[in-house]
Parts: C-alpha cells; sequence; structure tokens
C-alpha cells in the first residue's frame, strides 16, 4: 500500500522505516511543523519554581524534549523525587533518557493520562503541564475538578508547513492510507487535500479522532488505538488489499 506519513520532517523517520520495512509505499508529506517558543517572565517563573510542584506532565515528545531543555537553563539537574507524567512511550523515552522518574500513559491522549494511578487523588497538590500553545484542555480541566491547582506552561507552537499544498498537488500516485496522529495533522490534511481528505483509508490514533473524521463525513476509517509503528503497522495489516 501507499502511505501517508504527515509527521514534521524531523520526527518521520522512524515510522517510515518501519512502513517501508513492512513492505508499503511510504510518501512523506509533513502535514505539521513544531517550533519553540521563546520563554517569557511567566514561564521562567514557573520553571525557577519547579521544586514547588507536585509532578510535571508532558503531553508529547516535542514538550519533553523543548521541556527538558527549558529546565537545564536554570537547574543543573531535576529536582528530586518530582514525578513525570508521559503521555506515551516516545515521550518517556525523552525523559527517561535524563533519568527522570516517568509515569506512562498505556492510552497515549490525555484520557489515558488521566487514567494513571498518580493522577487521581490530586486534591491539594500542585501540578505543571508541558504542551504547546494550543493545547486541549482536557487535562487542565480535569484535574483543576479533581481539586488539583494546574498551570500551562505553552514551550512550542504547531503550524501547516506553507509547502504542504504544493507538495501535495505534485504528488501522483495518491495514497491508499493516510495516517492521522493527531487532531492537528487531521484539520491539517482536510486544508490540504480539500475534498480528497476523506478518499482514501484514514488511520486515526485514537477513537476519539476517528468519531472526528467519520463525522466530517469519511467512510474508510479505522484506528490504531497508539502512536508506535507497531499500532500503525497493525492497523494496516487489517486494512483489506
Amino acid at each position: 500500500m501507499r502511505v501517508l506519513n504527515p509527521r514534521p520532517s524531523r520526527q518521520a523517520q522512524p515510522l517510515s522505516e518501519a512502513l517501508r520495512d513492512a513492505g508499503h509505499d511510504v510518501l512523506e508529506l509533513p502535514l505539521l511543523a513544531v517550533e519553540p517558543l521563546a520563554l517569557d517572565a511567566v514561564a521562567r517563573t514557573q520553571i525557577l519554581a519547579l521544586d514547588r510542584y507536585d509532578g510535571v506532565v508532558f503531553v508529547s515528545a516535542n514538550a519533553a524534549r523543548y521541556g527538558v531543555a527549558a529546565v537545564s537553563d536554570y537547574w543543573p539537574q531535576w529536582p528530586d523525587p518530582l514525578p513525570c507524567v508521559a503521555v506515551g512511550v516516545a515521550t518517556a523515552a525523552v525523559l527517561e533518557a535524563e533519568g527522570l522518574r516517568v509515569h506512562i500513559a498505556v492510552q497515549e491522549d490525555s484520557e489515558g493520562m488521566l487514567a494513571l494511578p498518580i493522577l487521581q487523588a490530586v486534591a491539594g497538590q500542585h501540578w505543571l503541564i508541558c504542551r504547546g500553545e494550543d493545547g486541549r484542555e482536557l487535562l487542565r480541566s480535569t484535574l483543576l475538578e479533581r481539586g488539583a491547582e494546574v498551570e500551562t506552561l505553552a514551550l512550542y507552537k504547531r503550524f501547516l508547513p506553507n509547502t504542504a499544498r504544493a507538495e501535495w498537488a505534485a504528488c501522483y500516485p495518491r495514497p491508499d492510507v493516510v495516517l492521522l496522529s493527531s487532531a492537528m495533522i487531521w484539520r491539517h490534511w482536510q486544508q490540504t487535500a480539500g475534498a480528497e481528505a476523506i478518499a482514501p483509508w484514514l488511520i486515526t490514533v485514537s477513537s476519539r479522532l476517528a468519531e472526528t473524521v467519520r463525522a466530517a463525513g469519511a467512510t474508510r476509517v479505522t484506528c490504531a488505538d497508539g502512536a508506535q509503528p507497531k499500532h500503525w503497522l497493525a492497523a494496516l495489516a487489517q486494512l483489506p488489499q
């Protein structure tokens, strides 16, 4: 099958290699670009007060990458025993490489993190969420409902690369399958492909995103239930040839 990998150019290679090793033809069309944000006074204050939090949540590998880099500018080492929560194994790998203690969500989304034991009895605790500038609010709002004090630290911005539409226009043959690893990538895919966005098979990272895609009129939709190469490959194997 010809599979479209929409991951940012710097993060596409592991998935593309896994797809090719499984015999698929891969089209890399980055539908997401990521840039770090400059830290403002509030962000610097949050980092300087890192040891006053009860834990830090990282909603993506980018959040972990930029978060660790930002903290290293102000702290010689991570405050101990401050725990970290990671949305999945790729995010956890960034943190574990720094020797941090990590709680990893099995289901790789906000709902999965909220199911972790460490985020249940949080009343009276103070948590910091490291994310992009336009992250989902479910994690923050649910922790607030559970009685925690919650702050967010925006570390990066995400946007559609300005070359995406031109690259898509020149892309032939068209893909049989498009992998959708986030709601933002789905929106960018719609903006890029227009009416063609629902033509191929669409594999989503979660059932929540699958529902969104179906609501837009797509009929050939399946769910990978995870963002690792093995999840995408398993979902691809279930498609009719």
